[in-house]
């Protein structure tokens, strides 16, 4: 839903245009939102004239104030004669550089003489009347210099005019865009590029400029000459290029006289020139007015040009096979693709699988048909590249491309068709079909990758044992082992050794994020595993946030954004941001495909479980439901996430003995870290008795563990303190509220009131942090004194379930629930369920 456009951000700005009591001179390029800045400063000053200076006006002595002065001069003193006539005691000049002489006098005049306080705006890149300048020259004014906007300003720009949240790929798409400028942001914005989907707003990028946009980039380019014309058409179809390129094609004076005007920039790029459009907006009206067939000239002599000169940079190959491609020329398989899987490399995944299905059309063979479909599985189309892999089989292969081919469909048959047995087999038979030793080793290494995903460590590491009998490794080979190594040492426990070999990996090459994407995400995602089991949150955000850049700048690699958002969310959960975390699951969840699939029971899992910790019934029942029947149990990874759900879940429908037994059934089974969330989980729940030696005994090593174990083992309420402070200093707020709740209830028991007040007012702080998170520990904040069986019987019936469902529930007679339900009312002051829902905090 579309609001008025708000003022947000530039908070610091604001209050120095507030508290410059003589005046301040804002400074910055058109559009960039000086004089909304200014607006909000004054809006609730009383005595503020505007002056709007113009161009038309500029000419005209005393034009821009002409609205304010009386209608006919004196003969002589008439700079004297309008300052005693404005009686504001507050003037604002908007665009101050368009003044003529007389009015910029007047300025200079009022602010030397203190006559009013002067507010002024003006184009930081224009020239501007001496009296106008003088007034940040000579000190008479200070001058700020407005920036950009910045992301996080765009957002909460953007949340407030369109009443709901952007995705932050789509932010930062448009940050891009309109490079910060407030204008060309609310013009993009308004034209539609932005579409609703779930609640969350994101980048379509199918609308046009509206009309008043074109009009005001077009009117900062200004008239152009033939030759000027012609660079900047060259650069909207083809930047950035280089500096003698276009001398080459157009002429130098002509670059010359564009950057002069700040319509063009260049950078050295080592022992280049790169010339570029001063802004991506002005290549959309330039490319607005040049047809067809200009258009595909234009390409055409892109192509010719860049590829007489050797395509010397990396991205010459993908730029040329589009220019080509775009320029109606008949395709070269060979270039296509090469740029075919460059584009990917970019995760560019849309115009990877044009550049794939060109190269096929192109007659390709086999290897166009395993590029594509490698495209298709990062792109999540995966049924799309299962055909394609099919079709590359395998005549005319040589062992690399039958190693690429076997691997590439084995990957896309376990992650994103969840066809696990399919997927090993086919690894079984890319083995046998290859010879060299070196090629073998590398299929050996992704089985071992998969197999640990499966959380069958053994089988992994007979794996890798196979693969190193085979001989000395190759430095790529290397690189692989160790990653996989690493996930193994993280599903044992063993974290500081993964941690430790992770850093190896990534300190062994540079390029592991462009080169080997899908190692990048192992390595961050067991990274992030061995940072949580050592309790490490800092550490496991970094992780997060590097796997989720792994989308690359188009965001087009959904996996990685859903993955990665998903174990953001986790974090942000254990730091007691509840609602946040809930908020990045739902927009990670946006992104899966419409077919069950292997992170469907990660995102929904853990978007449940915030959901569950919220007292969110309904939505946690719904969405752990839908990661039930939509998430492929391809492995822990992807399975225990729906089993901690079903915990929290239980456990909120007020049924804690089945959250505490669901609980300890999903650890039976789980990884040692996986087990160890697990076990505490009873402990939050109020069973440390059923699993303080099992926690003691998992053999994680790290503080983590040792905290957790300590929970489980105290039984006073001053260790149970120690505790949640202990937790506190983690980061872990949530877990740190929970320990100080058990820790009062432990001191009510006690009969030490003082103990109980103080631990009660700790837990609650922490609690108030939580962002509402409503856990079975933190409900004795806000809830009446109840027994356990008071309680469990409350909650059932806050939730509408009637006495009879309640004892047939519990196995008890409707007479107890009913004297139970009579007892619960008394002590809480409570005549309904309605009102003691809301007591409970269930929604």
């Amino acid at each position: 839903m579309w609001r008025p456009w708000p003022f947000a951000g530039r908070a610091t700005q604001l209050a120095e245009v507030r508290s410059a009591h003589a005046g301040v001179v804002v400074a910055g390029e058109a559009g960039i939102g000086k004089s909304r800045l200014v607006a909000q400063a004054v809006r609730d000053l009383e005595g503020v004239a505007w002056v709007r200076a113009t161009a038309s006006a500029a000419e005209i002595p005393f034009g821009a104030f002409a609205h304010l002065l009386p209608p006919a001069p004196p003969e002589g003193n008439p700079l004297g004669w309008a300052a005693a006539a404005l009686g504001a005691s507050v003037l604002v000049v908007d665009d101050a550089h368009l003044l003529d002489e007389a009015s910029a006098a007047l300025v200079h005049h009022l602010v030397a003489r203190e006559r009013a306080r002067v507010i002024v705006t003006v184009r930081g890149d224009a020239p501007a009347p001496d009296a106008v300048r003088a007034l940040w020259k000579d000190g008479l004014l200070p001058r700020l210099d407005l920036v950009s906007l910045s992301p996080e300003d765009i957002a909460r720009i953007l949340a407030e005019a369109l009443g709901g949240r952007v995705e932050p790929e789509s932010v930062e798409r448009l940050r891009r865009v309109s490079q910060g400028n407030a204008l060309y942001l609310r013009e993009l914005v308004l034209s539609g590029v932005l579409e609703e989907s779930g609640g969350l707003w994101r980048w379509g990028g199918s609308a046009a400029m509206t009309p008043s946009l074109r009009e005001t980039v077009a009117a900062r380019i200004g008239e152009l000459a033939a030759d000027e014309r012609r660079v900047l058409e060259l650069l909207a179809y083809g930047e950035p290029l280089g500096a003698d390129l276009l001398a080459a094609l157009v002429c130098a004076p002509a670059v010359e006289r564009l950057e002069d005007r700040r319509l063009v920039t260049v950078t050295r790029d080592g022992r280049r020139l790169q010339v570029r459009l001063a802004h991506p907006l002005y290549g959309e009206v330039i490319r607005s007015g040049c047809g067809l067939l200009r258009e595909r000239a234009t390409l055409r002599e892109l192509a010719d040009a860049v590829s007489a000169a050797g395509m010397g940079r990396r991205e010459d190959v993908l730029r040329v096979a589009v220019w080509r491609l775009d320029g109606g020329v008949a395709g070269d398989s060979a270039l296509l693709m090469a740029a075919c899987d460059r584009a990917r490399a970019m995760r560019d995944l849309a115009l990877a699988v044009r550049l794939g299905r060109a190269a096929v059309a192109a007659g390709g063979g086999s290897w166009a048909h395993v590029l594509l479909a490698r495209a298709l599985y990062y792109a999540d189309r995966c049924e799309e590249a299962e055909a394609e892999f099919l079709a590359a089989r395998w005549p005319g292969m040589d062992d690399r491309e039958r190693t690429e081919c076997g691997v590439g469909r084995a990957f896309n048959l376990f992650w994103g068709l969840g066809r696990k047995a399919e997927a090993f087999a086919v690894f079984d038979e890319t083995y046998r079909l290859v010879g060299e030793v070196e090629t073998r080793q590398g299929i050996l290494i992704t089985r071992a990758a998969l197999e640990h995903f499966t959380g069958d460590s053994g089988a992994a590491g007979a794996t890798l044992e196979k693969a190193e009998r085979l001989g000395p490794f190759s430095a790529r080979n290397l690189l692989a082992a160790r990653s996989a190594q690493a996930g193994l040492l993280a599903m044992e426990g063993r974290a500081r050794e993964c941690r430790a070999m992770v850093e190896e990996v990534l300190t062994g090459t540079a390029d592991v994020p462009e080169r080997y994407p899908s190692m990048m995400v192992s390595l961050m995602e067991v990274g992030m595993l061995a940072a949580l089991t050592l309790g490490d949150l800092a550490e496991a955000e970094r992780c997060a946030e590097a796997g989720y850049r792994m989308q690359g700048d188009y965001g087009q690699w959904s996996a990685a954004i859903v993955r990665f958002g998903a174990l953001k969310a986790h974090v942000l959960m254990l730091r007691g941001r509840v609602a946040e975390a809930a908020a990045r699951c739902r927009e990670a969840a946006l992104r899966l495909p419409p077919r069950p699939s292997g992170l469907a029971g990660l995102c929904l899992g853990e978007l449940a479980r915030a959901q569950a910790l919220l007292g969110d019934v309904a939505a946690a029942e719904e969405t752990l439901a839908a990661a039930e029947t939509t998430g492929l149990p391809i492995g822990p990874h992807a399975a225990l996430p729906v089993e901690s759900a079903r915990v929290w879940t239980t456990a909120v429908r007020g049924d804690v003995a089945g959250a505490v037994g669901a609980a300890l059934a999903a650890a039976e089974t789980a990884p040692p870290p996986y087990a160890l969330f697990l076990l505490h989980d009873a402990v939050r729940l109020g069973r440390a008795d059923l699993v303080a030696g099992r926690l003691a005994g998992l053999g994680i090593e790290g503080p983590l563990a040792s905290l957790f174990a300590r929970h489980a083992a105290a039984r006073d309420p001053e260790r149970l303190d120690e505790v949640s402070r202990d937790f506190e200093g983690l980061g872990m707020v949530l877990y740190a509220a929970e320990a100080a709740a058990q820790a009062a209830a432990l001191y009510r028991k006690a009969g030490l009131r003082r103990g109980e007040r103080a631990a009660q007012t700790r837990a609650a702080v922490l609690a108030g942090a939580c962002q509402g998170a409503r856990t079975v520990a933190l409900t004795e904040l806000a809830a009446p004194r109840l027994t356990p069986r008071q309680r469990e019987i409350a909650t059932l019936a806050a939730q509408g379930l009637s006495n009879r469902e309640i004892a047939e529930r519990l196995v008890v007679s409707v007479r107890t629930v009913a004297n139970t339900l009579y007892s619960v009312y008394e002590k809480a002051g409570v005549g309904d369920r309605t009102q003691l829902a809301r007591i409970l905090g269930i929604t």
